[in-house]
């Protein structure tokens, strides 16, 4: 099993910011409890209010994709839905 890495960068919308950033906050801590986890942080750009960095280490993809299927993921969507200006997510691969 290899590490997989996630930088998600969500941009809310101008009049959403407080709401998008309680939502979450909302996901950090279940997420971090989960088996495979092995990072989870949330950032804020310095720059640009609003538009946030999620950084996630998990042990291998099957413990992302257990991620990905969890109640406390599926209701963070919903809760999330409509509320972002953009949304960019990557899955990385650690090679050097």
């Amino acid at each position: 099993m290899s590490e997989v890495r996630v930088v998600a960068i969500l941009v809310a919308k101008k009049e959403l910011i407080n709401e998008v950033e309680s939502i979450l906050q909302q996901i950090i801590e279940p997420s971090r409890t989960e088996l495979g986890n092995v990072q989870y942080d949330l950032h804020e750009d310095t720059e640009t209010k609003g538009t946030f960095i999620f950084f996630e280490r998990w042990a291998s993809s099957e413990a992302l994709d257990k991620h990905n299927n969890t109640a406390h993921f599926k209701h963070f969507v919903q809760q999330i839905d409509g509320k972002l200006a953009s949304l960019d997510i990557k899955v990385l691969r650690h090679i050097a």
